[in-house]
């Protein structure tokens, strides 16, 4: 049987299916539910809470009993639009109906309202910081006289601990500094202040030419807080454990010159100038002898553990500098190397780094220390790489359109040529890893501890429609592949078991809800492997990494735990909650979910949600959403729950 890797995830298969008589009748409701009111929206949260807002309020459902748990009635009729679940919290957003400048942030635990922009003086919010190591939200707008301001909440009780005027108007970053402290920078200046005072504890700038005009950068920081983005100036700023005493901030000038000929032509020429400098967190002093200054446009910065690796957005060169000194330690006089294209991402593998450059035509190419090329040639994908998975003896190389996997120490391909597929056409267990190629329609099977790539399927697996295979997934049954409306299962022995199509669906009021339990899915799967992500350091970094031997079997606590901050200096219960959740969540979807949802038109225009066993392709129960065209419903891509609004009432089915 093949069995695989923990919280290996399916995307749900959005499809409409013609009528089947092997389908069983919908049975009854595992409980019905009166909110109250009328019902305007439903959503599941990605923690699993079953959020319903109506005529009365927003309410919080229970999802085993039914039971109405709570209720913000100031929330009354928000529109659906105004809902935002916060990327990486538990909390969610939401804008009062008639109220388009306001915002609640509550958790979805207890119906605690957290935060109300309206009682806190700001109107417009721009942006949003959540610092779980201090136990605070900072958030940054502006008021009713449309002058920018700040504001730190703390989380526990929703109170507001302190404000700062629009001297502070355009943040770039904010990161905790320790459980009393945090790290902002705006576009000129990175400051250190009190997390519960606020206080300023130290304020430096990237150059100290800038520093001396302090009074003038301060003018031009409102400013771009009051007219958004100029264009004209650019920042980055930060922190990594490889350096934990230091922080790192960048800052692009840019300088635009015109020059008329003698024939009256005009001809415009951009320059840009990137500042890097280092500063102690402790007091903000300078780390380095003097700040940096690159002739480029700001790109991709990568904190390695060996240095901070820094690319430019405009050309294809690469530095590699000495945290604590700002030292080149790559080429000729540390004056850098060069890659194919703008910097992407990097990983480190060993003792050796493996670098990411371009965009639609992206390489990679292996470094040693010095950064020397490893391998007599780059690997060259089409599309933008977006997975790089180490094996035993090789590394997985995938991008938006193809896949590759070479040999770590001389970086030819184990394939013979790239495959074509994106991405989401790779799955493994811990034997083996799984590739399906779009181009010959064959499903290769390569095992982790060496051996070349074979075909599992004779006969070529073609879809209708004219889709292409986007997804791979490994079950005990064999591997499914799919896509938007076509899926198929091949046997251990390369047969192939179904391979069903299944006609789009015409109404997209009706996709609506399976879209966003896809997205939801797709949520926890990226937070599930979030940890990964600090392998690359950039914020900009979109690669995921795998480590096909450990990286999957970690305990998924203590990994959310590392995104979300030390779990035990938490204040808050709703928080605790949440990381138990979300455990408890990931612990019964370790392997994937044996049916997925089916779309379907049970006639005389009335339609139904199936779900089909991933096992054989048989259809089981159905469950009837009527003849509107966008029904209210809510699918779970965890606990495999469909909720149903019946008039006034709401459904779940099991």
């Amino acid at each position: 049987m093949l069995r695989p890797l923990p919280f290996t995830l399916l995307a749900l298969t959005l499809a409409l299916l013609a009528p089947a008589t092997s389908t069983r009748a919908q049975g009854p409701p595992a409980w019905e539910a009166s909110p109250g009111g009328t019902i305007s929206w439903m959503r599941t949260t990605s923690t699993g809470n079953l959020l319903v807002c109506s005529s009365e309020g927003l309410k919080g459902i229970d999802l085993v009993s039914g039971t109405i748990l709570w209720t913000v009635k100031e929330l009354a009729n928000a529109p659906e639009g105004g809902y935002e679940e916060i990327t990486n919290t538990p909390f969610v957003a939401v804008v009062p109906a008639a109220a388009e400048g306001q915002l609640l942030i509550l958790e979805p635990f207890g119906g605690t309202v957290l935060f109300n922009s309206k009682a806190s003086g700001i109107d417009h919010i721009a942006s949003k910081y959540f610092l779980y190591t201090n136990n605070a939200i900072v958030l940054v707008g502006q008021k009713a006289d449309k002058s920018a301001a700040m504001a730190c909440v703390d989380m526990g009780t929703g109170k507001v601990r302190w404000t700062k005027d629009d001297s502070f108007s355009k943040l770039t970053s904010c990161t905790s500094a320790g459980k009393d402290a945090i790290l902002i920078s705006t576009l000129f200046f990175a400051y250190k202040l009190d997390a519960n005072t606020g206080a300023e504890r130290w304020k430096q700038s990237p150059d100290p030419k800038f520093a001396s005009m302090s009074g003038l950068m301060g003018q031009l920081d409102k400013g771009g807080a009051n007219l958004g983005t100029n264009g004209q100036t650019q920042g980055l700023f930060i922190t990594t454990p490889h350096s934990p005493e230091l922080c790192f901030m960048a800052l692009q000038q840019t300088k635009q010159s015109e020059k008329t000929d003698a024939q009256g032509k005009k001809t415009v020429t951009i320059s840009y100038t990137t500042f890097l400098n280092a500063f102690s967190i402790a007091d903000g002093s300078y780390a380095w002898e003097k700040p940096l200054q690159l002739q480029q446009q700001l790109g991709t910065i990568v904190p390695l553990k060996q240095g901070l690796l820094v690319g430019a957005a405009d050309n294809n060169k690469v530095e590699m500098l000495d945290y604590r000194t700002g030292t080149g330690l790559w080429g000729k006089n540390g004056k850098g190397i060069s890659v194919s294209g703008p910097l992407s991402g990097a990983v480190e593998m060993d003792d050796k780094t493996l670098i990411t450059s371009g965009s639609t035509n992206a390489a990679a190419m292996l470094v040693d220390g010095t950064g020397t090329e490893r391998w007599s040639k780059k690997v060259k994908l089409e599309g933008t790489i977006q997975r790089v998975m180490r094996m035993p003896d090789g590394v997985l190389i995938a991008s938006s359109e193809e896949m590759d996997v070479v040999d770590l120490a001389t970086g030819t391909s184990q394939l013979g040529k790239a495959f074509r597929g994106g991405s989401g056409n790779v799955a493994s267990t811990e034997q083996e890893l799984y590739l399906f190629n779009t181009k010959d329609h064959l499903l290769y099977r390569l095992p982790l501890n060496g051996g070349a790539a074979s075909a599992l399927n004779s006969t070529p697996l073609e879809f209708q429609g004219k889709e292409e295979a986007t997804h791979v997934e490994v079950v005990p049954e064999g591997i499914v592949v799919s896509s938007d409306q076509n899926i198929a299962l091949v046997g251990p022995s390369g047969s192939v078991t179904y391979n069903k199509y299944f006609p789009a669906a015409r109404e997209s009021g009706l996709t609506r809800a399976l879209l966003y339990a896809n997205a939801v899915r797709a949520a926890y799967y990226t937070a599930a492997f979030g940890y990964t992500s600090a392998a690359f350091g950039s914020v900009s970094q979109s690669i995921q990494v795998t480590d096909a031997s450990s990286a999957m079997g970690k305990d998924i606590t203590r990994e959310v735990s590392n995104l979300y901050g030390d779990a035990s200096v938490m204040a808050m219960d709703f928080t605790k909650q949440f990381l138990a959740r979300a455990s408890a969540r990931f612990t019964a979807t370790a392997s994937t979910s044996a049916t997925q949802f089916i779309l379907s038109d049970a006639g005389k225009r009335e339609f139904v949600l199936m779900r089909v066993n991933k096992k054989d392709g048989s259809l089981g129960e159905t469950i009837l959403l009527g003849k509107d065209k966008t029904p209210l419903y809510e699918v779970d891509g965890f606990d495999q729950a469909v909720y149903l609004v019946s008039g006034a009432k709401v459904m779940a089915f099991k």
